[in-house]
């Protein structure tokens, strides 16, 4: 029925009591073709607005409608705030990481003090005690270091969740409104198509592109469905790696904390531990070679 609407094709079908043969010419498209100028302007307009208030856009007079409150892309922002948050973890458990190295190093320093005093001390008490008071410090130096060998996995766990996970996600969503801009475009498209061929009919007049096969309303028409099932997969895949993400971030989150304050809590005991059994004061030090004693209390 060259030249009739889909309106005139449809009562004419309604019209015919008995079956309906009917007989169309196969569409070969390509999707390129149907990505025009007027569609990627389109598409432009579109993310433009999406980043708009809505008084903003009514007052350019661009409608809004059909892009707000999308859950999805205003993931984003959580994403940026999930990232902020576990950028400040990591560089904090750094500086943790390097005080508690540099008091480390400080114990052993001043275990090979103690121990090199306690050496040339001739009394034996005291050479005695300033020797325990060494490896007390020694080991210090060694809890100290497990203390690090227990946190430091830490700081590789965070920087995957922040360097793989939330980059991985933010990239899916951006593609997923990507999809999403394109396809509202081509929705657009459909509409203004549409439109202008009811607007015609009214008239009563003649539309050149139905005169001839409506060839590119059908290719918009394919564009629009292969556009909405890109759409309907790249919404699937957000809404999974959201969950997934959402999840390995309280059970992480829970998981990291609880492993320093452990470690912390380990580290404390046996220094505290350590500390008690080096309990060697009063040490009597003879400075002038047996001539005056000095006592030095803890």
């Amino acid at each position: 029925m060259k030249g009739k609407t889909k309106v005139d094709v449809a009562r004419a079908i309604q019209a015919i009591k008995e079956s309906v043969t009917i007989q169309y010419v196969k569409l070969h498209a390509d999707q390129k073709e149907g990505k025009t100028l007027d569609i990627i302007l389109k598409k432009a307009k579109h993310r433009m607005v999406e980043n708009m208030s809505s008084s903003t856009a009514d007052a350019l007079g661009l409608s809004r409608a059909i892009l707000c409150n999308d859950g999805l892309v205003k993931k984003l922002e959580e994403l940026e705030q999930n990232s902020a948050v576990y950028k400040g973890m990591v560089e904090h458990t750094k500086r943790i990481l390097q005080s508690f190295f540099q008091m480390a190093q400080l114990h052993k320093e001043l275990g090979d003090i103690f121990a090199s005093i306690g050496v040339r001390e001739l009394q034996p008490n005291a050479s005695e005690g300033f020797a325990i008071f060494a490896e007390c410090h020694r080991n210090f130096n060694k809890e100290g270091i497990n203390f690090l060998k227990k946190v430091k996995p830490m700081l590789s766990d965070l920087n995957t969740y922040l360097t793989k996970a939330i980059p991985d996600t933010k990239l899916t969503i951006q593609k997923y409104a990507d999809a999403k801009f394109e396809y509202l475009s081509y929705c657009l498209k459909v509409k203004e198509m549409d439109d202008e061929e009811y607007g015609y009919a009214a008239l009563h007049e003649a539309l050149y592109r139905v005169e001839t096969g409506n060839y590119d309303y059908r290719v918009v028409l394919r564009c629009r469905q292969l556009a909405r099932e890109k759409f309907a997969k790249l919404r699937s895949d957000v809404l999974v790696k959201m969950e997934l993400l959402d999840n390995k971030h309280v059970q992480d989150l829970v998981y990291q904390l609880q492993r320093f304050l452990e470690a912390m809590t380990v580290f404390h005991k046996n220094s505290e531990d350590e500390l008690n059994k080096a309990n060697v004061f009063p040490i009597e030090v003879d400075i002038c070679g047996g001539s005056l004693t000095r006592t030095f209390d803890n």
